[in-house]
C-alpha cells in the first residue's frame, strides 16, 4: 500500500479531510475504485526501481465529486544517499481530461460516420460506372427507349450520391459549430407545407396520402433552416418506408412552453432492436424503402442534433408492420 506522511493545505482543502484522516493509507479511500489497482501497480513498480512516476486517476473531492488528478512523484534521498520515499505533486486536470475524452469520442464518431458514407457511396458510384461502361460499349446499338431508361437510373444514382454528400457536409458543419442558429417566431403550418412539397412527387408515385393536423396560428420559436431540415428528413423517411396506398400525417399540438410535433406513417415500422439502435452510429440500422429507395439513417442523426439545439427532444413509437411515429418538441416562445 502507498503510505503517505504529509499533505499540504491545498490537498486537504481539495479532499475536505484532515491530516490525520489522510495519513498512511487513508488518502486512498478517495481514489475511484476502478482506478485503485492501476495506482497501486504504478507506484509499486516505480518504488521497486526507485524511478519517477506519472499517473492519472480519479479522486473524490470535498463535495463528493470525482475529479481527475495528475500525480507526479520523484524519489527523495537523504544526504547520505539513502532512499527516503517519494515527493509527489498533484494537479486537478479534470477539464483537460474531459476535453481529451470528448475529442476521442468525436474522432471515433467521425470515423464511423465517414465509414458509413464511404460504404453507401459505393452503390450509386458502382451504378454510374456500370452504366457509363455499358453506354461506351453499346450506345451505337441502343434505341431511344433503352437510352432513356439508363439515363433515368443514372439520374437517381447521382441524386442519391448528392443526398449523401449533403448529409456529410451538414454533419461536418454541425460538429464544427458552423451552422448559424437564429431562432425566431415561425407560423408552423406554412413552414410544413413549404417543406413537404419536396416529397409530394414521391408520395404521388406511391399513391400515399399526405395529411396535416396543425392548428391555425400555431407558432414555434425555431431556426427556420433547421426546422426545414427536420421536416424534410422526417417526411421523406415516412414516405420512403410506407407502401403504396398508405398515409403520412404531419401533426402538432401546443403544450407548456413547447409545441409537440409528429410525423407518422402506416409503413413497415421497426422492431425493438432497430428502435434501440436508431441513433447509435456503432450499429448499422440502414435499410431500403418499400420501393428500394436508399437510406443510411444519417438524416435522423442530423434531425436529432437540430432538435437538441433547440432544447427539445426527439423520440419515436413504432411497431413492426404497423408504422412509425416520430415526435419532436420545439419551444413555443423565447
Amino acid at each position: 500500500m502507498i503510505k503517505n506522511h504529509y499533505f499540504n493545505k491545498t490537498w486537504l482543502e481539495f479532499t475536505g479531510r484532515t491530516m490525520e484522516q489522510e495519513f498512511g493509507n487513508g488518502w486512498a479511500e478517495g481514489v475511484h475504485p476502478d482506478d485503485f489497482d492501476f495506482c497501486l501497480k504504478t507506484y509499486v513498480e516505480a518504488f521497486d526501481k526507485r524511478e519517477v512516476f506519472l499517473m492519472e486517476y480519479r479522486m473524490k473531492n470535498r463535495l463528493g465529486e470525482y475529479r481527475w488528478i495528475r500525480d507526479f512523484g520523484r524519489p527523495f534521498y537523504d544526504l547520505d544517499n539513502s532512499f527516503l520515499g517519494y515527493i509527489g505533486s498533484c494537479y486537478d486536470v479534470t477539464e483537460i481530461k474531459d476535453n481529451e475524452l470528448k475529442l476521442i469520442a468525436l474522432n471515433a464518431t467521425k470515423d464511423k460516420f465517414f465509414s458509413i458514407i464511404a460504404h453507401d457511396l459505393r452503390s450509386p458510384f458502382n451504378s454510374l460506372l456500370g452504366f457509363t461502361e455499358l453506354l461506351e460499349k453499346e450506345l451505337p446499338t441502343m434505341n431511344r427507349d433503352e437510352i432513356q431508361k439508363i439515363a433515368v437510373t443514372m439520374r437517381k444514382s447521382v441524386n442519391n450520391a448528392y443526398s449523401l454528400l449533403e448529409n456529410l457536409l451538414e454533419w461536418s458543419r454541425l460538429q464544427r459549430g458552423m451552422i448559424p442558429f437564429n431562432p425566431e417566431p415561425i407560423l408552423l403550418m406554412p413552414k410544413v407545407l413549404a417543406n413537404t412539397v419536396f416529397v409530394i412527387d414521391s408520395a404521388n408515385k406511391k399513391e400515399i396520402t399526405l395529411n396535416y393536423d396543425i392548428p391555425d396560428g400555431l407558432k414555434v420559436y425555431a431556426d427556420e433552416n433547421m426546422l426545414g431540415g427536420i421536416l424534410r428528413n422526417l417526411t421523406s423517411n415516412a414516405v420512403k418506408f410506407t407502401s403504396k396506398g398508405g398515409i403520412v400525417t404531419v401533426a402538432a399540438k401546443s403544450g407548456d412552453n413547447a409545441v409537440e410535433c409528429s410525423v407518422s406513417d402506416t409503413g413497415i415500422g421497426m422492431n425493438q432492436q432497430m428502435k434501440e439502435n436508431l441513433f447509435n452510429l456503432d450499429v448499422n440500422t440502414s435499410r431500403k424503402g418499400t420501393e428500394k429507395e436508399p437510406s443510411n439513417g444519417l438524416g435522423l442523426l442530423i434531425c436529432n442534433e437540430f432538435v437538441v439545439k433547440h432544447g427539445g427532444r426527439l423520440w419515436l413509437e413504432s411497431e413492426e408492420g404497423l408504422g412509425s411515429t416520430f415526435y419532436f418538441t420545439l419551444p413555443s416562445k423565447v
